[in-house]
């Protein structure tokens, strides 16, 4: 959105970066039931008004999960606190295209050409993809670097410079900068790494202020991350027709376990499991809302799915209650684990 409306000419106010003082008020306003990722959304959705926001969009869903209901939940919470706000909730075409359009003539507001409509969606998208891109490069090279702080430092000028562009041009500038700078990075000479993949929920597999940031705890520890979880994809996702491959295939390898869908990323979460068990992966990190009930659904059939193939499976459910220091020692004793299990297979390996 900091891209897309910006290059349509529309101002955008984005929230404050989450904090322990967003979840505070989000937990305070929502259900106490309530999902875990309605409330730190319901809490940016406060601190956006706060700022000056006038208009609110939030996705809509159906089915099993309970994410369907979040965004008229929060508009009636947001009207009863009395901001006059305009709250527009945009479902998936898979269930209507005339509402899908009307939500989405109203999110991008006044009459554009299509050529400046062009322009500006394909430009979010490409910056989307570059910034996942960015992630995932990430992850693949922290496991080995002498100094992690470095890419972090390299990360964030490169999303700074991002939010300024006006053209697909200088993005790959960008890009081609930001990749060759990681890439001059000084290594350390390590062997093979531990691969741990990560699955489950999209908001919490994917937010790492939510997470803890998962991913860079077990980079900095030499662990070499996948995480199955890609906020482009859930978009794809939101329209008919548009699954990725990576997805299809999940989809395939769950069916045997699971054969209905149970909402969420329930599915996903299980076949993306059994693809990490294929391709060799030491372990599974399984991160979810704490009363999710896809992925409550999922985890018991992902526990199955680890006795099965032999791979380690690690749940971590998340929500206010969940602390840091108790998040860090789980993960570090899952590590530990599969460490002497892959020192083991070494030893047995070297006697043949």
């Amino acid at each position: 959105m900091e891209v897309l409306y910006p290059a349509l000419g529309i101002e955008v106010i984005p929230p404050p970066p989450i904090t322990k003082k967003t979840i505070e008020i989000g937990v305070k306003l929502a259900p106490q039931n309530a999902c875990f990722p309605m409330k730190v959304t319901l809490g940016n959705f406060i601190e956006g008004i706060e700022r000056g926001a006038d208009t609110i969009f939030m996705a809509g869903g159906v089915g099993p999960c309970r994410f369907g209901y979040y965004g008229q939940i929060q508009r009636i919470i947001i009207e009863d606190l009395g901001y006059d706000v305009n709250f527009v909730l945009i479902d998936s075409p898979r269930y209507g295209w005339k509402n899908f359009f009307s939500s989405l003539k109203t999110m991008i507001g006044g009459k554009w050409s299509v050529s400046r409509l062009h322009h500006a969606v394909r430009l979010a998208w490409n910056v989307l993809r570059y910034v996942e891109d960015l992630e995932k490069t990430s992850r693949q090279v922290r496991w080995k670097l002498k100094n992690p702080s470095q890419l972090d430092i390299l990360i964030e000028k490169s999303l700074k410079e991002v939010k300024k562009i006006k053209s697909i041009a200088q993005l790959e500038e960008i890009r081609r900068n930001t990749l060759q700078e990681i890439s001059q990075l000084s290594t350390v000479g390590r062997k093979e790494p531990i691969k741990v993949g990560i699955v489950g929920e999209v908001y919490i597999a994917q937010e790492f202020r939510v997470n803890f940031n998962i991913e860079k705890l077990l980079g900095n520890m030499g662990i070499f991350v996948d995480n199955s979880v890609s906020t482009a994809e859930y978009i794809l996702n939101f329209f008919p027709f548009t699954r990725s491959r990576e997805k299809e295939e999940a989809w395939k390898l769950a069916k045997p376990y699971l054969k209905r869908f149970v909402g969420g990323e329930g599915i996903d979460t299980v076949g993306s499991t059994i693809r990490y068990a294929k391709q060799g992966f030491d372990g599974v990190i399984h991160l979810y809302p704490f009363t999710c009930m896809p992925e409550a659904v999922a985890k018991s059939v992902v526990a199955g799915v680890g006795r099965e193939y032999h791979i380690p499976i690690l749940h971590l459910a998340i929500d206010e209650h969940a602390g840091e220091a108790g998040m860090i020692t789980r993960v570090e004793a899952f590590v530990d684990v599969l460490e002497m299990r892959h020192q083991q297979d070494v030893r047995e390996a070297s006697r043949f």
